[in-house]
């Protein structure tokens, strides 16, 4: 059964007490969240009526004007409580900690394999279904950023060692939503080929090129081409294709006579 989450602002306040889940959120900050800018006369009052829909949303058999156990108000501002059973970003949290302590520990197939299980969670940018100036906050955009680096992480410990087999998918995933991160670009490319998926890794490559030189008028970079050069065949010299790139990307500026 999918959950009714009200209006916008109200969406966006589950969004923040989740993604700071087990910490207090000052009032200010509700505020500073949900109006960017120039907040409205009654801006503590909606959040205070948000408040207790988002209680009684968490906790159905609530009676009217009950604190409950869920959405607790402190000195501090209000806290969601909850543990890594109930939410998958402290789950995946959690996992990327044991991953980096594993991989510490020497072992890293066993890191690589928790760092698989931990991005599994993901299911798309944070605060999805929250108004889009909203959306851009930089305590979401903040985990987003957060997760990108899980993910770098988790494929360099991955070819340290043997790459779980979900683990291409999901960094599929994650690529597709960063697709102008060269870096993440090119990690991929080699998961995909130290998998045995070379034609892949090479039509991640020769995607990245073009939507580089589309978006941004610019070949690709040193690494991406360094990952490229390592999966393209021997018999193929991977210099014509940067050639080709460059070229592509002189002419995208060059005027026309």
């Amino acid at each position: 059964m999918e959950l009714e989450l009200g209006p916008p602002k109200q969406r966006a306040l589950l969004a923040l007490l989740l993604v700071r889940a087990g910490q207090p959120v000052a009032l200010g900050e509700i505020v500073d969240v949900l109006w960017a800018q120039d907040p409205p006369s009654t801006a503590v009052n909606v959040v205070h009526r948000h408040v207790g829909s988002v209680r009684r949303l968490l906790e159905p058999g609530l009676p009217a004007r009950a604190k409950g156990s869920r959405l607790v108000r402190s000195s501090g501002g209000y806290r969601l409580n909850a543990d890594a059973d109930a939410l998958d970003l402290l789950r995946f949290r959690e996992l990327s900690e044991t991953a980096r302590r594993t991989a510490a520990a020497g072992e890293p197939e066993r890191a690589a394999e928790l760092f698989s299980q931990a991005l599994a969670l993901w299911q798309g940018p944070t605060a999805t279904g929250v108004p889009s100036d909203i959306q851009t906050h930089p305590v979401f955009s903040g985990v987003d950023r957060e997760l990108l680096a899980i993910a770098k992480e988790a494929a360099t410990t991955a070819l340290a060692s043997e790459v779980p087999e979900q683990l291409p998918t999901v960094l599929q995933q994650f690529a597709a939503h960063h697709a102008l991160d060269e870096t993440l670009q090119a990690q991929l490319i080699r998961v995909l080929a130290a998998t045995g998926r070379r034609a892949e890794a090479l039509e991640v490559f020769s995607t990245a090129r073009d939507r580089l030189a589309d978006q941004l008028g610019v070949p690709p970079g040193r690494e991406l081409r360094a990952a490229h050069r390592e999966v393209v065949p021997r018999s193929t010299p991977a210099r014509s294709e940067e050639r080709r790139v460059g070229k592509e990307c002189r002419s995208w500026w060059a005027p026309v006579h």
